[in-house]
């Protein structure tokens, strides 16, 4: 299964001036050409347009709703092309594993217990060196 990195870039909103482009819609139209186009010699497929609402603040305390266009373009990342044929090999040339009910079948191995429990929790975190003990009690003392 092919894998994609994506771009988002904000729709043109002013169009280009050209030779044969005289009307708006025409000049806007040659910014989205030559916007694809570059991203086309780029590697990048145009995938759609989105209109996005986003927040922006209108004055001190108030905020509207404005919406955007953004151009989403996608294009197949190489590395994870080549990855997944490896990890498809890899899987072809593992051995089968047994089934799961064998696995339930087979008693867990035993553990030993250890042959003194020690006092509470964390007691070998709680055991202090003699000379820092003295220390201790010496800061308690005064």
């Amino acid at each position: 299964m092919p894998r994609y990195e994506y771009l988002t870039l904000p729709a043109p909103r002013k169009g280009e001036k050209s030779k044969g482009a005289k009307t708006p819609e025409a000049r806007i139209a040659q910014a989205m050409q030559s916007l694809l186009n570059e991203k086309g010699r780029e590697g990048w497929e145009y995938l759609r347009a989105d209109l996005v609402p986003m927040e922006e603040r209108a004055g001190i305390t108030s905020k509207t709703v404005n919406y955007h266009t953004v151009l989403v373009f996608r294009r197949e990342l190489g590395e994870a092309s080549e990855m997944a044929s490896t990890l498809e090999a890899v899987v072809e040339a593992a051995p089968a594993r047994k089934s799961l009910a064998a696995d339930r079948d087979t008693p867990p191995p035993s553990v030993p217990f250890p042959a003194k429990p020690e006092k509470g929790a964390g007691a070998e975190a709680r055991k202090v060196a003699p000379d820092v003990a003295e220390e201790i009690a010496e800061d308690r003392e005064s």
